[in-house]
């Protein structure tokens, strides 16, 4: 068990893809374009959901990716609160305050995610974070994760990044710490974590 966690939101903490996946589906099909949310699902997943945009764009060139995009975010936007956190976090969470370490965000989404930790009564296990509101270069860019050793005296070889994509592992890395992948389904192959996990439990193993 390491004293510091870094977690990302999206895929990790909330199961946001019952969301995301949808919502990519939506913005193509307002174009006649039918995407399986099967494929939205693990393209996002596998890389990011700009990479999924561009994949699918190259597939069919006449989509307007502007204009998908904002469909995306105004189907987001509209079902965001429904978003659930992921079995096991909350006692997760709890269990490393417990022993004394700590735990802080770092994702890409906005100020939203801090909301929805706090609807899910899960804010109070937080020290600190960066979301996107913070303008720092994404993920595997390790800025954010430095940013955050460095404010909050975190000794990055007693720290870990939790994330459920390849480029949350390599920021991670990238920041002298270690990597935990969160693969539930086994859909991560080009990732090198010092711990794969199919469930958030097995972290406190």
């Amino acid at each position: 068990m390491y004293q510091t966690y870094f977690w990302d939101f999206d895929g990790t903490l909330f199961d946001s893809y019952a969301v995301m996946a949808p919502a990519l589906v939506y913005g193509f099909k307002r174009q006649q374009v039918e995407v399986s949310k099967g494929l939205a699902y693990k393209l996002m997943r596998q890389k990011s959901r700009g990479k999924a945009f561009e994949s699918l764009g190259k597939q069919w060139p006449q989509v307007d990716l502007k204009q998908a995009y904002a469909d995306y975010k105004s189907y987001e936007r509209a079902h965001l609160q429904s978003l659930q956190p992921f079995a096991g976090a909350k006692e997760v969470l709890a269990a490393i305050v417990a022993a004394g370490g700590q735990n802080f965000l770092l994702t890409h989404r906005n100020d939203e995610a801090w909301q929805l930790l706090a609807k899910a009564n899960l804010k109070q296990y937080f020290t600190g974070g960066v979301s996107g509101a913070d303008n720092f270069a994404r993920k595997p860019n390790p800025a954010s994760l430095k940013y955050l050793c460095e404010k909050y005296q975190v000794n990055p070889a007693r720290a870990a990044m939790v994330g459920d994509r390849t480029l949350d592992i390599e920021a991670g890395h990238n920041a002298g710490m270690a990597g935990i992948l969160f693969d539930p389904d086994d859909l991560i192959e080009d990732c090198k974590p010092d711990l794969r996990v199919t469930n958030l439990s097995a972290i406190l193993v």
